[in-house]
């Protein structure tokens, strides 16, 4: 029998690193899916409506910039007639870069789910270009103009929200790209080369939580994903999550949540 999956769309050839498109108004409407391991940006110029992405909603405002990262669940409902452009960009694309300053801008960029901008004009020139570009060296130049301008025109309370500390961001990443999760921060803190109370003060100054409470914010977020997207069973589930076993694995999501898994899997959507 078929369980429930999160479905994976790939919109991105495999040659292909980066690829930019006018909106497709036909996709106005989408169900909730992941991405095959690329980044999607989506500008949008004219539209109104509302984006869901690991079960927080919020309103669409344009002129905005609709950030899907590699990892997350999301679908929105936007009302025609949708003016913009989506970008898609596989890791390779930042990494092959010799412009370092794309990476810091990327990893500025990706902290937020919506970018509210001040004005559309320059951004929406400049993808344009890169809609036609295929020259990488221009690629690369285009693209990061790009980031810069949406930075600078950003919302100030938005922007103000950047997170800088190196080892905060790459914690994060490393709770994104470990194939299993390990419900210990020492065992972080020791891949990051550094001690559980160093990480611990990164997170405390720039989210005001503890390394162990972004631990467990990454913990339940997969857990609620897991419970809602997919057809395995809570047993299933505790283990992939580094759990000995459904008990200690319930306890624990109840402590975060206040209810059980069971009581979560039963919620509607």
């Amino acid at each position: 029998m078929q369980g429930k999956k999160i479905t994976i769309k790939d919109k991105l050839e495999p040659q292909r690193l980066i690829k930019i498109a006018a909106f497709d108004r036909a996709k106005n409407r989408t169900r909730p899916h992941k991405h095959n391991g690329y980044l999607e940006l989506v500008f949008l110029s004219s539209t109104s409506g509302r984006h869901y992405i690991d079960g927080r909603e919020a309103e669409v405002k344009v002129p905005c910039i609709l950030v899907i990262r590699r990892d997350n669940v999301h679908h929105w409902e936007l009302e025609n007639p949708v003016e913009g452009y989506v970008l898609l960009l596989k890791k390779l694309f930042v990494e092959q870069s010799l412009d370092f300053e794309i990476s810091r801008l990327v990893e500025e960029v990706v902290q937020f789910d919506q970018i509210f901008l001040k004005e559309k004009l320059v951004i929406e020139q400049i993808l344009g270009l890169l809609a036609t570009e295929n020259n990488k060296i221009v690629q690369e130049g285009l693209f990061k103009a790009m980031l810069a301008k949406v930075l600078e025109n950003a919302d100030q309370q938005i922007s103000s929200k950047f997170i800088q500390n190196n080892l905060y961001i790459k914690f994060c990443e490393l709770l994104n790209k470990e194939a299993k999760v390990v419900n210990h921060v020492a065992y972080y803190a020791s891949q990051l080369n550094t001690s559980p109370q160093n990480l611990s003060a990164a997170c405390k100054k720039h989210v005001n939580l503890t390394a162990s409470e972004v631990l467990a914010g990454y913990i339940i977020k997969e857990a609620k994903r897991l419970l809602f997207y997919t057809s395995n069973s809570i047993s299933e589930i505790a283990f992939m999550l580094g759990f000995s076993d459904k008990s200690n694995f319930s306890k624990y999501f109840k402590r975060y949540t206040g209810i059980t898994p069971t009581d979560f899997k039963k919620q509607d959507p």
